[in-house]
């Protein structure tokens, strides 16, 4: 546009300015009305709209998502409008105003709107877009503020644009400007931006319980999350509770159709900085959160708003390093199909869940997360055999990860037998036994399959304590307690054992290892048996290098132990650390020592039992050793 008068632009476009009662004037009857999004509603028009709605005869009310509480679709005042949402995100009010069918609810995913509103798919006409906008500048640009998303492409499609100017709006910065004079009609009002508040500041949200349950998922959540990591969040709980476990990170970056403001400490611990990435700013389409929060985000060039026919693209999504898009859902089953609604309820619909996750897939070393409770509210199991009837809203092919307070379930790559024993140890407990039949009657797992039980024949949750053990610069072993998703990778240890480590740890030589021989190892009580795995590489590139177990000899008090180690890692310390740690749980529980039969020619673990701090008892003639170790029996230090 040409030469701007800022300081006389109100007089110059006198003719242009309205007051909110102008509008039935302007709207005709049969018209499409468009609301602009979430935080950035122009509260001041859409007011005069739901005042005596009976006015606007046949008008059809459009927007992506709201988080205000006005009302269109009230059955108790007469109304002449029909509302029709692209998201049902933020708006309980709405998701029920849909569900009683009072309102129309579209599915779609972000990136297909602006194909359709520019005629690049089945057209979608808007006769009328109502903005919030900040002041003109200098040059006579207005910016679209939080919500560029497709705001942006509505200013460019729309017969009539209407806009509130609101000093509120923060100026941001981005493809985030409209020239003024794409501004059919104005209004000038001052009014606070809507704000959105996380749910974990609010109680009535929340209740302890629940709070410690999203607590101990986003802990899950922050392992998958490596220093120079992308972050795609949505809105909810999981997104509000996570960006405190990320504090020890370093250089994240955003890029996020949504932004919001759980992510603030992260800006001002400087983890956010975009260094390792793509994209050297934060990347998004719109923003939610306080006043405070806005204003932080005003002319501030660090943080782009972007359309959301440009942000939400699949090549775009792609270019960046370890994206990670988390999101949450309703229900998962076994094969990692996830839905966002129930079966006769419509609850949430798309946005660009299909573009990020498809995006993140191509992404170098991208992470798809699906992060829900393992129960609802009532103590349901949201963990079913199949999705029968609810609509899926993530394919099983795009899903990586699925968390709940019980763990994490990778599913990349995995056959359907390995998925459900994934997703079977993320289930409540509860639950865990009636998930493995129905994938027995579906033929679907081994028949045999167990899952680790107490003595009284109650499913076990496995312990989830990991001991970090670094042998050399560049190494790190993690143990953990043994679950039944590793029989692969022990199996594949045994196997890469010599004859002559076959022989010294099986005692004969061992020529097969199938699964009933393996399940019968690795399944225990965390009691009165135990196995601790030693594993290499991330949940990725899982390897386990290391096996240690004890098991209780009956009616002695003693549990009898083994050890393998990987050929490659021996010499490092290794099997020291494993036989301590089985001692150290040996104790704990209650045992009074160690003991087992060793090779007399089994130099190597003779040695280790030696290296104890407790005085060993070998016994025994011939090939065979029995050896005996009290915990009581310390060794005395010699002090001279």
């Amino acid at each position: 546009m040409g030469y701007f008068d800022l300081e006389n632009w109100q007089t110059t476009y006198k003719d242009k300015e309205i007051s909110p009662a102008d509008l039935e004037k302007i709207i005709k009857p049969g018209s499409r009305i468009f609301f602009g999004s979430g935080c950035s509603e122009p509260l001041f028009l859409t007011d005069e709209l739901a005042k005596d709605t009976y006015r606007w005869t046949d008008c059809e009310i459009l927007h992506f998502f709201s988080l205000s509480n006005r009302e269109f679709f009230n059955e108790l005042k007469p109304s002449s409008f029909r509302h029709n949402t692209l998201s049902i995100v933020g708006s309980k009010k709405l998701r029920d105003a849909i569900n009683r069918g009072e309102s129309d609810f579209t599915p779609i995913s972000s990136s297909e709107i602006p194909k359709m509103l520019r005629g690049k798919r089945q057209r979608i006409y808007i006769d009328v877009a109502l903005l919030q906008v900040s002041p003109p500048d200098e040059n006579g640009y207005c910016s679209l503020g939080i919500n560029v998303d497709i705001n942006k492409t509505m200013v460019d499609m729309a017969r009539i644009v209407i806009c509130q100017i609101n000093r509120h709006m923060p100026r941001t910065m981005g493809n985030s400007f409209i020239r003024f004079d794409q501004i059919d009609y104005f209004c000038i009002h001052d009014m606070p931006l809507l704000e959105y508040k996380p749910i974990i500041r609010s109680t009535s949200e929340e209740t302890d319980k629940q709070a410690e349950i999203n607590d101990r998922i986003s802990q899950y959540v922050a392992r998958l999350i490596e220093n120079g990591s992308t972050l795609n969040l949505g809105i909810g709980k999981i997104a509000d509770h996570l960006p405190k476990y990320l504090m020890e990170k370093k250089n994240l970056a955003i890029y996020s159709e949504m932004l919001s403001e759980s992510l603030f400490p992260l800006f001002e611990e400087d983890i956010i900085t975009c260094k390792e990435n793509y994209y050297p700013t934060v990347m998004t389409t719109l923003a939610i959160g306080s006043n405070k929060f806005y204003r932080y985000l005003a002319n501030n060039p660090f943080i782009q708003f972007h359309p959301t026919e440009y942000l939400v693209n699949i090549a775009r999504i792609s270019r960046n390093h370890k994206m990670c898009s988390i999101y949450s859902a309703l229900k998962v089953d076994l094969l990692g199909q996830a839905t966002n609604d129930l079966k006769s309820t419509i609850f949430e619909g798309t946005g660009g869940e299909p573009d990020f996750m498809t995006g993140t897939n191509l992404a170098e070393r991208g992470r798809c997360i699906v992060a829900l409770p393992s129960t609802t509210k009532s103590g349901k199991s949201r963990i079913l055999p199949l999705l029968n009837y609810e609509p899926i809203s993530l394919r099983a092919i795009d899903v990586h990860y699925v968390i709940t307070e019980y763990g994490i379930a990778y599913l990349r790559g995995k056959s359907v037998r390995e998925r459900i024993l994934q997703m079977i140890g993320v289930a409540h407990p509860d639950y865990r036994q009636e998930l493995l039949d129905q994938a027995k009657t579906m033929k679907k797992i081994y028949q045999d399959q167990q899952l680790p039980r107490t003595k009284d024949g109650v499913v076990i949750i496995y312990p989830d304590k990991i001991w970090k053990y670094i042998p050399k610069e560049g190494m790190v072993i993690s143990f953990r307690a043994v679950q039944p998703t590793d029989e692969r990778e022990i199996q594949d240890l045994y196997y890469r054992l010599s004859p002559e480590d076959r022989i010294s740890r099986f005692f004969t030589y061992m020529r097969k290892f199938d699964h009933t021989l393996t399940q019968s190892r690795i399944i225990c009580d965390y009691q009165n048996s135990y196995v601790l795995v030693g594993i290499v590489g991330n949940i990725e590139e899982k390897n386990i290098i290391a096996v240690g177990e004890f098991y209780l000899q009956k009616d002695t008090g003693f549990v009898e132990i083994g050890l393998t180690i990987d050929q490659e890692y021996r010499n490092l310390g290794i099997g020291h650390f494993l036989l301590l740690k089985l001692c150290e749980i040996a104790q704990e529980k209650g045992f009074l020592g160690i003991t087992g039969d060793v090779l007399m020619t089994n130099y190597p673990m003779i040695h280790l039992l030696k290296s104890l701090p407790y005085n060993v008892v070998f016994q025994g003639q011939g090939e065979t050793l029995e050896f005996i170790v009290k915990f009581e029996n310390v060794k005395i230090k010699n002090t001279k």
